[in-house]
């Protein structure tokens, strides 16, 4: 009883202590939740068309602004008052992940505003608040007496192990997105520079998580409780890291947009007897006239071979086939490839040669198709198929 009412006065008087100090440590995280503020407000004047993604880079920051607020008044709360406002904004590690790879989703994809996580991925922080809602019912002393040193050091433990998979998983889902814009047929210049964008971002996240990983370890196995790397040091590293992911959709928001296109009014452009009409031309110029094969070979001259408009066609192709221009071209292309291989004529010609006689006009195009399609390198499918 004495060693407990002894260590009350103590955490009384760093409380008092506290309060009267301000340190190095609060000057950068009250700065940090000033930019916050600031950079908050002003994505909400960024061109409305991005307004869904920025929406989600809002929220991700305002997170980041409350770890820091949170942070800051850890230096200056009692203690037995801490902890639990602690446990509330811990839940906020689980959102963290989700939330990023939605904001990527919307930063690419057309339909933003459409783009939304299923229930599944909410599951961790909702669990993670109803243990909050628990803990209100105790004091800091009955909490701590019902789950004792061995039930806290591992109730934070799995907390923080979550986080660290949390991290992991959101990070592979985002690398996802970067090789979908690399692997699209349609990548240009721009594109390639928004896949830049994610995967600058995602390996910083990935590394942030590698070392709380780190911390993980020294802290919960190795028992090294003076380790550099910690939990309050890894979200204050994620925060900073937010802050200038924000600043940046500021002030080059050229980087990190793709255009949002208007939907057209869904209606058939073409009637039965037409679409019948087109697909038995179009059979005939890939099936007997091998057109794919045309390394020219464009959306507007095949539809001048099908005597019909480009816009026609591409209608066609993408509602009755569910395939865009070159997603049905090449897919011959890589039949005609298959085709020469099997026929031996690697054996006298290179594979690059096979695949400009099979339509495609570049190195870079056939090898992302091929892989696409074939889910394999040309070089390791001919060994392993033919070794």
């Amino acid at each position: 009883m004495c060693f407990l009412t002894l260590l009350e006065t103590f955490s009384d008087y760093i409380y008092l202590k506290n309060l009267m100090s301000f340190t190095f440590i609060d000057l950068i995280l009250f700065t940090g939740i000033i930019q916050g503020i600031f950079l908050m407000i002003s994505l909400q004047f960024i061109s409305k068309k991005h307004k869904a993604a920025n929406k989600i880079l809002m929220i991700l920051i305002g997170i980041s602004v409350i770890v820091f607020v949170r942070e800051m008044l850890s230096y200056q709360l009692n203690p037995r008052m801490f902890w639990r406002t602690a446990i509330l904004t811990e839940s906020t590690m689980y959102i963290f992940g989700p939330f990023l790879y939605l904001y990527f989703k919307r930063l690419v994809f057309k339909n933003a505003s459409e783009q939304t996580l299923k229930f599944k991925h909410y599951i961790p922080s909702i669990l993670m608040l109803l243990y909050f809602l628990w803990t209100l019912s105790f004091t800091f002393e009955e909490y701590r007496t019902i789950l004792g040193p061995v039930g806290m050091f591992t109730i934070y433990f799995i907390m923080e192990l979550t986080g660290v998979l949390s991290f992991a998983v959101y990070a592979y889902l985002s690398f996802k997105i970067v090789r979908q814009i690399k692997n699209s047929e349609h990548a240009t210049e721009y594109t390639q520079k928004i896949a830049r964008y994610i995967q600058y971002v995602t390996v910083g996240i990935s590394f942030i998580a590698v070392c709380w990983a780190v911390g993980v370890f020294n802290v919960y196995i190795l028992r090294n409780y003076n380790s550099v790397i910690s939990y309050k040091l890894i979200w204050i590293c994620i925060a900073v890291f937010l802050f200038i992911v924000g600043y940046f959709s500021f002030t080059q928001p050229e980087i990190v947009r793709l255009p949002v296109p208007k939907k057209a009014p869904q209606k058939d452009r073409l009637t039965e007897e037409e679409i019948a009409e087109i697909q038995q031309k179009l059979t005939k110029l890939i099936e007997e006239e091998h057109i794919y094969t045309r390394s020219d070979l464009s959306l507007k001259i095949l539809a001048k071979e099908l005597h019909t408009t480009a816009n026609n066609l591409s209608w066609l192709l993408n509602s009755v086939y569910e395939k865009t221009f070159y997603e049905y071209i090449n897919e011959f292309r890589v039949q005609a490839f298959l085709q020469k291989i099997e026929a031996g004529e690697h054996k006298k010609q290179t594979l690059l040669a096979i695949a400009m006689d099979a339509g495609f006009n570049s190195k870079s195009t056939f090898n992302k198709t091929f892989k696409l399609l074939m889910n394999d390198t040309p070089s390791r499918y001919i060994e392993k198929k033919y070794s």
